[in-house]
Order: C-alpha cells, then structure tokens, then sequence
C-alpha cells in the first residue's frame, strides 16, 4: 500500500490536536490521571503518524534543510527539553516527593500516610502473598516477592470491601 498524503495529513493533524489538548489538560491538571493514558498513547501513535508524514514529505523537507532552519530549530529544541529535564531533577513535583518519602518511610508510619490501618493493609498484601511483618521499610513490601510497586498501592487504595 503506498502512502497517501491524503490520509496522514489529516490523522497526524488530528493525532495533533488530542496530543496537544491532553497535554495542555496534564499541565492545568484538569481531570487528572485520565488524561495521561490519552496523552501517552496518542503521542506514540502520533509518532508513528510523524514518521509516515517525514516519508511522504521527504522531498519538501529537504529543501527546508538546505536553507539552514534545521539547525537552529534542533538547537532551540534541544536547549528547551535539556532544560526542563534538569529542572524536573532539581526540583521535582511535590507528588513526587511525597511518594518517595513514603516509600522510604517505615510501613506502620507509611500504612499511616495512605490513611489505612495497619490490620486491614496486613490483610490486603497477605491477598499478594506480601508479608508485613518480614519489611522494615514500605518499599521492603514490593522488594521481597519482586511485585510492582504501584501494584502495591493500589491494592492497599482499594475500598475496604475490595480485598481479593
């Protein structure tokens, strides 16, 4: 099949646009953790749909190469996400910090933080095979059957009612 303009223009234009409203909803925090599954999947799609269009394109884009942008629009690039990479490492989001300082705090203090008792979380990781009382730290609790430590949390969020 070969490649048609016709179609990638519009899809990656489309692609675009959910890439773009979902980031722009992440970064005003409107309606989070919906929109992250959104906008990590369509942004590998519209990956996949700028490889596509580049192909397409490739004889239009050359010309814009040989006249010099292509350089400093990959240093202004570059210079933006090399800074916010470290900036993000100097100073990360307050969530976190806060799941790191749970993570490295002691169960019982981290059982605590999540606002759940200690009897009931014992029950919900018991469901996992996750022993409480062989951890010294919350992250001992995932570390010692090699289970995933969002698994973790969210088999302790779960309601009440919920344990497996």
């Amino acid at each position: 099949m070969k490649l048609n303009r016709n179609y990638i223009t519009p899809f990656i234009a489309l692609v675009f646009a959910v890439v773009g409203i979902t980031g722009l909803m992440m970064l005003f925090h409107i309606f989070d953790g919906f929109t992250e599954v959104a906008h990590e999947i369509m942004g590998l799609l519209f990956v996949v749909c700028s490889i596509f269009h580049i192909l397409v394109n490739w004889k239009a884009l050359k010309i814009h190469f040989n006249k010099g942008v292509l350089l400093p629009a990959l240093l202004g690039v570059l210079t933006l996400t090399a800074f916010l990479i470290v900036m993000e490492f100097l100073y990360p989001p307050i969530d976190l910090q806060i799941i790191e300082r749970i993570v490295q705090a002691p169960v019982g203090d981290a059982f605590r933080a999540l606002n759940i008792p200690h009897d009931i979380a014992a029950a919900k990781l018991r469901s996992l095979g996750i022993s409480v009382e062989d951890a010294d730290r919350f992250e001992d609790l995932w570390k010692q059957t090699g289970t995933d430590p969002e698994k973790v949390i969210d088999l302790l969020l779960e309601p009440k009612d919920a344990v497996r």
